[in-house]
């Protein structure tokens, strides 16, 4: 399910390391913030990206430009991200971000989905792209 909290659009998603097999969450899914100023695919916490065993991968580092121009320094590896409702599978760099405390779904994971958003009927719809 999608929708807006306050005026922000969320995506209920869940995440998978393919290689250890651990899910977050174990059941159902958690929402997430659909930022599109956000280029990548997903960023997380550093301690669900610890709980997830992506920190045991072989992880590589990033500069992320942020919105008032100055660069911080992610790290991050490969992981699934699922969209349960939609039966939605794609694979991406999974990074984190010191201090981050949500999560964060970017643009590049929303590239094969079809994304309104209606603030006039405070909806979010999303669709896969046929």
């Amino acid at each position: 399910m999608s929708t807006l909290l306050g005026l922000t659009p969320t995506v209920q998603i869940a995440l998978d390391n393919p290689f250890s097999g651990i899910t977050y969450p174990q059941d159902g899914s958690v929402s997430a913030i659909i930022d599109t100023g956000y280029e990548g695919f997903v960023m997380i916490p550093k301690t669900l990206f610890q709980k997830l065993g992506l920190n045991s991968l072989r992880i590589e580092r990033r500069s992320l430009a942020m919105a008032n121009n100055a660069a911080s320094k992610t790290q991050g590896t490969y992981a699934v991200l699922k969209i349960p409702y939609l039966s939605f599978r794609m694979d991406g760099f999974v990074e984190t971000l010191q201090g981050l405390d949500e999560i964060i779904v970017g643009v590049e994971a929303l590239e094969k989905l079809n994304v309104i958003l209606d603030y006039c009927t405070k909806r979010v719809t999303l669709q896969k792209c046929s």
